[in-house]
């Protein structure tokens, strides 16, 4: 043992104390547990979004998200017949740009997985993501496919300062414009290649799950229906800075115009359709709860990723040890069924929580947590069996410390 004045220590504390306090030992350690796993235990968490006081906007200050109803319900007046779409964003990075996961401006959702489409925000960079080819139903023979086709543009989105996007998309490929100028053109790309037809609904300042969310100002969204030419997306720039809309958008195929122009409320009105208005909810709600998200969803070679990798193994391994020594206190046990047994527990206790986080908007229920734990308790179980079991045990598991 590498640190023998402990293990005599932990030895005699075995010998000399009763199961209940190993057992009151092991109940903390539960209950400080539960607490980190489910804090802060809101259910029903504020929904971070408030309007600016001095000007038209929004401002998405954490955890937050506007929603739409289903638009276009009706498959036949889908306004993507041709999977042609122009998408204005005027938009207002925050003073600190942050480095973890991608912040999601605008998502098209229309149920199914992967999105249809999204504009996000990765440190600087315009991050695009679109479904390359929809997902086949269960009644449907799979296909072989790609989930995502990315493009995107290196710093387009400058901490603190306005930014006007205008992205462009049809067969004939993507362009993108940066304060009405062309900054980078993907021919043959088409955003909307994965569209169906499928009704969708709007999301802005996070994903369907809640798990991307974006922090900055937002003052004015359109959406067409066809590609704006480049005098076109010059023009509608020109006119979003000089008059804070465009003049004539229903001209150019537009489909939805919001200017944020209520400043108080819970509904953003759509300039050109009073039935697709837009919606701040008072409490944070995703509209699609993740349960047990697979590690290939969400884990990435970054410090944050491996920073939660870290706490959730080590913050188990007191789990393992002392569910081992209070088990092993109450009642004579072979190792192999103790260790099994403190194995078992440990792993539904882990379960239980990812399970309750799928309830509390703000916590991320994964599966990458659940094997993480098992982990930090099988080092527990580890350092237990090297304090309290040397190799000169006996078949049945009995200690052999040094008896006080």
């Amino acid at each position: 043992m590498s640190f023998p004045i402990l293990r005599k220590f932990i030895c005699k504390l075995f010998h000399t104390k009763s199961p209940p306090f190993w057992g009151s030992i092991f109940l903390a350690i539960c209950l400080v547990t539960l607490i980190a796993g489910l804090w802060p235990f809101d259910f029903h968490p504020i929904n971070k979004v408030s309007w600016l006081g001095d000007r038209n906007g929004v401002d998405f200050y954490g955890q937050s998200m506007i929603v739409s109803p289903i638009l276009w319900d009706d498959p036949q007046k889908s306004p993507f017949q041709n999977k042609s779409i122009t998408i204005e964003l005027w938009v207002h990075p925050p003073a600190k740009l942050s480095d973890v996961g991608i912040g999601r401006i605008i998502s098209l959702y229309d149920g199914q997985e992967p999105d249809l489409l999204f504009l996000g925000q990765w440190k600087s960079h315009l991050v695009i993501w679109s479904r390359i080819q929809i997902i086949q139903n269960k009644f449907q023979k799979p296909v072989k496919r790609r989930d995502y086709g990315e493009i995107g543009l290196r710093d387009a989105l400058s901490k603190d300062i306005d930014q006007f996007l205008t992205i462009t998309s049809g067969p004939g490929g993507t362009s993108i414009y940066l304060n009405g100028k062309l900054a980078r053109a993907n021919p043959g790309y088409n955003v909307l290649s994965g569209f169906a037809g499928i009704p969708f609904r709007l999301i802005l300042g996070n994903s369907p799950t809640g798990e991307g969310y974006w922090t900055g100002s937002l003052s004015g969204f359109a959406l067409y229906n066809q590609t704006l030419t480049p005098p076109q997306v010059l023009k509608s720039y020109r006119e979003w800075m000089d008059q804070g809309y465009p003049s004539t958008p229903g001209e150019n195929g537009c489909t939805a115009l919001y200017l944020f122009n209520e400043r108080k409320g819970a509904i953003v009105n759509n300039h050109l359709d009073s039935g697709n208005q837009l919606l701040i909810p008072e409490v944070f709600t995703p509209l699609q709860r993740t349960v047990l998200s697979p590690p290939w969803h969400d884990f990435r070679w970054d410090r944050s990723s491996l920073q939660d990798i870290t706490i959730n193994i080590i913050g188990f391994i007191p789990f393992g040890f002392f569910c081992a020594a209070f088990l092993g206190k109450m009642k004579q046990l072979r190792k192999s069924t103790l260790y099994l047994t403190t194995a078992l527990i440990g792993f539904a206790f882990s379960l239980g929580i990812e399970l309750l986080q799928v309830y509390i908007p703000t916590r991320h229920s994964q599966l990458t947590d659940v094997i993480c734990n098992v982990m930090g308790i099988i080092i527990g179980l580890a350092l237990f069996h090297k304090t309290l079991f040397p190799a000169s045990e006996d078949s049945h598991g009995s200690s052999h410390c040094e008896e006080p």
